[in-house]
């Protein structure tokens, strides 16, 4: 991903040059920070303000002080498209740099999505061992995805799930995972993973569909039974996966097709509204 020339730094309008942190600042050594990536695209923000909480929720988590409020954050974001361009992802970063309130920057990156061969056949995903400390915070401690995406590279595939120490299945280095079992749609409970901004949508839209839905553990063990399976990310939307390590899935199901044709209609709704 290319990143844009403009970023900013506490409302400020910064250069890739100025965009610098001392090796010593506790955001490197104690991955004291949290971020959030947003999609922006025709100048418009899909979600803008889900994402901006969940990060202030995250700050919380983290114990970081932010000197600003959400309508201001939100104001970045627009001025920051509007420097740059209409299309890409923004990245919203808090960081700890040892002052009492947090840095906030933002910069923004071109955006790649799956290819539509992916969305129509699925996705080949890994399993990886490894559970995120305090899932619920989207900080910097990304240790455990990032060796976990490498596993998927070196083997191939679109993803790795991770799986706990219980033996389940959590989420993805950087999305969520839904299974389909017996026509009922499941994600694991909310406690145990960060939920993200289309993973709340798709259980909205699996509501306004009528599809049964449970929060419940998902044991790797169990993958044999499963149906269907299907990721959720902000550059993905909703992505079928057609293979979980051995276990072969097949092409996307009845209900994943539901809920990927319904979500992109929400999406293509907020871009037009």
């Amino acid at each position: 991903m290319t990143i844009y020339p403009t970023l900013i730094q506490n409302g400020r309008f910064i250069t890739h040059e100025e965009a610098m942190i001392p090796v010593t600042t506790p955001a490197l050594v104690g991955a004291l920070g949290v971020y959030e990536t947003i999609l922006v695209r025709r100048g418009r923000y899909v979600a803008l303000r889900e994402h901006l909480e969940r990060l202030l929720v995250s700050a919380a988590g983290a114990q970081l002080a932010l000197a600003v409020d959400i309508e201001s954050l939100s104001e970045w974001c627009e001025e920051l498209a509007a420097a740059n361009g209409p299309e890409g992802l923004v990245r919203v970063i808090a960081a700890d740099l040892g002052q009492p309130q947090a840095d906030v920057f933002l910069y923004q990156l071109t955006a790649s999505s799956p290819s539509e061969a992916e969305y129509e056949t699925g996705v080949t995903v890994v399993v990886y061992h490894g559970e995120r400390t305090l899932p619920a915070v989207k900080s910097f401690n990304t240790l455990v995805p990032g060796l976990a995406r490498k596993a998927a590279v070196a083997a191939g595939a679109h993803d790795a799930l991770l799986v706990d120490r219980d033996g389940n299945i959590t989420e993805g280095t950087n999305c969520n995972v839904f299974a389909v079992i017996g026509g009922v749609l499941m994600a694991p409970p909310a406690h145990t993973i960060l939920a993200g901004t289309v993973m709340d949508q798709v259980i909205h839209l699996a509501a306004e569909l009528e599809l049964p839905f449970q929060r419940r553990t998902l044991p790797l063990a169990g993958v044999p039974r499963w149906d269907e399976a299907f990721l959720t990310s902000t550059r993905r939307g909703v992505l079928p996966i057609c293979r979980i390590g051995e276990h072969d899935l097949g092409r996307p199901g009845h209900v994943t097709r539901q809920l990927m044709q319904a979500y992109r209609a929400w999406e293509e709704h907020e871009l037009s509204a």
